[in-house]
């Protein structure tokens, strides 16, 4: 399994990688501030995505929020894209990822992440939920995180929560960093990274007793 993503990512991938890590290998090309671009071989290198074709992963896990901070979403004269250039660009960008998994029967899965403070959508909102009706025949799906980091579309600073979830202090637990960031803290990486592995679950990609995380050890 391949992860691609940004900031976000980063805190996720440690419990991704901890649940599903009994029947899948991860491969990680997640950094704070990358945009999906920054994964291909013109800006990543040894680690773009086209390297991992002979590895042939089972699935691509698409987890950008949008960021347009480097140079691979930037135009001519260096400024950041924006409007219609900027969407272009993701689009451009997600499809490339499905045809470079498209080579080896590899499964996508595009990730929308929660809310921004002020309930703001991710940059790729629009165009990841999209993905699945351009590509038709279920090798390319769409998870929006909203129902587990933000139900309804809102930004959730805190949750109720068991005690053996990751954060949880007296039934309570913090989804996101304080004000004025808008990152995760453990539960909401926690439930974030519980939402992807339960899609693929949903999808069949993965048995369910093989993720089953009751009476293992979190490390």
């Amino acid at each position: 399994m391949v992860v691609t993503g940004d900031s976000v990512t980063d805190q996720v991938a440690p419990y991704l990688t901890w649940i599903l890590g009994r029947v899948a290998d991860v491969e990680d090309r997640h950094h704070g501030g990358t945009a999906l671009c920054d994964w291909f071989v013109e800006r990543g290198d040894d680690l773009g995505l086209e390297h991992l074709e002979a590895w042939r992963p089972h699935v691509y896990v698409v987890d950008h929020g949008g960021n347009a901070l480097t140079p691979c979403m930037a135009d001519g004269d260096g400024v950041a894209l924006s409007g219609d250039a900027y969407e272009a660009k993701y689009l451009a960008d997600s499809d490339r990822v499905v045809d470079l998994a498209a080579r080896t029967g590899s499964r996508v899965l595009f990730v929308d992440q929660p809310v921004g403070r002020g309930d703001l959508l991710s940059g790729t909102h629009d165009v990841f939920r999209s993905m699945p009706v351009r590509h038709p025949g279920g090798h390319v799906r769409f998870l929006s995180t909203w129902p587990a980091v933000s139900p309804g579309g809102r930004f959730l600073q805190s949750a109720p929560c068991a005690d053996d979830e990751p954060g949880c202090v007296d039934g309570t637990g913090e989804m996101r960093s304080p004000w004025p960031n808008g990152h995760l803290e453990a539960l909401g990486a926690w439930r974030y990274a519980m939402a992807i592995v339960d899609e693929f679950v949903a999808a069949g990609w993965v048995d369910a007793a093989d993720v089953d995380v009751a009476g293992r050890a979190m490390p």
